[in-house]
């Protein structure tokens, strides 16, 4: 990529240069392009451009200006005469102590190397392009992703908000009917305020016919007396009702969960849910890895590791380190098949962890499921030796502390403490498996 120039008028030396004219031999600023292009129209100025090179014949060297006839062979470089000096001043003698020939000299050289970067440019190009088009894909696969991880986020909190909706119009219902049946309400007033009249109109409609009480209109009399004993009850079922009301306006009716509850609620939802890689997946088994130490990698997250070769050990580790600013780490082991008596290795092992290695079982830090013993490398170089932990049923949890240098290993949810203690993390490390028998499978998944 071409460096900024600046404008080689002393007085717009400050400008950043636009244009190049290898006839002047000068680079222009805005200012000074336009006044050159209407003096001098027969030259062939051209344009500076941050993105691709151009080649003048002249040193670009500030204060050079001479034309490029050498080749230093040290920094790859076309120079000039004043590059060459013997005199280390305002930029001469920059390869003054380099190897340099002629231009001439090294053209053959050149190229050939020429040749060579044709090739590796047709086949690079070839490679990226198929590149770019798996990398688009991916793009796309990757995106198609994210979106479906949204909606499963919005549909879970939809229901959320859609429960919490219920959970209110049910709770602002039951206020009403509780309201309305322990206190006073608007049927209740319309019917106390009707009531007067209905006590008035039965008093008087007693006294009537108590007074012109006739045998002889004996039907309509005890019609109209049956009536004044209904009107009575409903009077005394109103005047019931209105003494409850009043008997209850002490009583307090009051939403819960209280403030605190409230809080801890609020809190639970601020921290619902969580958004996370699967850390713990193997590294695929490398093509050129020995017969007797292959395996296979399946599952959703690619976290189920297979001994596919004879019987022997076989080993990988996780596809990303255990990160150094992360205190503690803890993963689980699960056997899913084993043929003979658990032959499992699990622990922690460097970078340069070699698959294809008989020796590898020394270079990390494990605990070997069928004995119930430690297996090592440096600073330890245990092997077999005693544990005190109980024996693997099926599943290990495997914690490692990056800040104390510690690794345990909880069997059967019984945490005997560090089985290993200052393991150097000078270079990265990684959770790591050994299986011994073929078909021996194992099962690796966050705690």
């Amino acid at each position: 990529m071409e460096k900024q120039r600046k404008c080689s008028l002393e007085e717009h030396k400050g400008n950043d240069a636009i244009m190049y004219c290898p006839e002047c031999r000068i680079y222009m600023c805005n200012k000074c392009e336009n006044f050159h292009s209407s003096l001098f129209k027969n030259h062939h100025p051209y344009k500076l451009s941050n993105e691709e090179d151009f080649f003048t014949g002249y040193c670009q060297e500030i204060n050079h200006s001479i034309e490029l006839k050498y080749f230093c062979k040290q920094h790859n470089k076309l120079c000039c005469a004043a590059c060459l000096s013997k005199i280390n001043k305002e930029g001469d003698g920059q390869h003054k102590d380099c190897d340099v020939c002629s231009l001439v000299d090294i053209k053959d050289e050149k190229k050939n190397k020429l040749k060579e970067n044709i090739k590796f440019l047709e086949d690079l190009e070839n490679k990226f392009n198929e590149s770019i088009k798996e990398l688009k894909e991916l793009f796309q696969k990757i995106e198609k992703d994210k979106e479906n991880l949204k909606l499963e986020v919005q549909k879970i909190f939809t229901s959320i908000r859609n429960a919490i909706n219920e959970r209110e119009d049910k709770l602002l219902l039951d206020i009403d009917n509780l309201f309305n049946d322990k206190f006073i309400n608007n049927e209740l007033i319309d019917k106390g305020e009707k009531l007067p009249k209905k006590i008035k109109s039965s008093l008087e409609k007693g006294k009537s016919i108590n007074k012109e009480w006739d045998n002889n209109n004996l039907n309509s009399y005890l019609y109209d007396c049956i009536n004044i004993e209904n009107n009575i009850k409903i009077i005394n079922e109103i005047n019931e009702n209105i003494n409850r009301c009043k008997k209850n306006q002490k009583i307090k009716i009051k939403f819960v969960p209280k403030e605190e509850s409230l809080n801890n609620y609020l809190e639970t939802l601020k921290s619902f849910g969580k958004i996370y890689y699967y850390k713990y997946s193997f590294r695929e088994c490398p093509n050129n890895i020995n017969e007797n130490r292959k395996y296979e990698i399946t599952g959703e997250y690619n976290n189920i590791f297979t001994k596919t070769g004879p019987n022997t050990y076989a080993g990988t580790i996780c596809t990303n380190e255990l990160d150094k600013s992360i205190e503690e780490h803890k993963w689980k082991i699960k056997i899913l098949k084993t043929t003979q008596n658990k032959y499992v290795m699990v622990g922690v092992a460097p970078i340069d962890f070699d698959i294809n290695s008989s020796s590898y079982i020394t270079c990390g830090w494990y605990y070997f499921c069928y004995l119930s013993t430690l297996y090592s490398g440096p600073p330890y170089n245990y092997s077999n030796k005693t544990s005190g932990l109980s024996k693997v049923n099926d599943e290990i949890i495997v914690v490692m502390n990056m800040k104390k240098r510690t690794l345990k290993f909880i069997i059967n949810n019984e945490d005997k403490g560090d089985s290993y203690t200052d393991i150097p993390i000078d270079k990265p490390i990684f959770p790591a498996i050994l299986l011994y028998y073929q078909n021996d499978s194992v099962e690796i998944t966050e705690c």
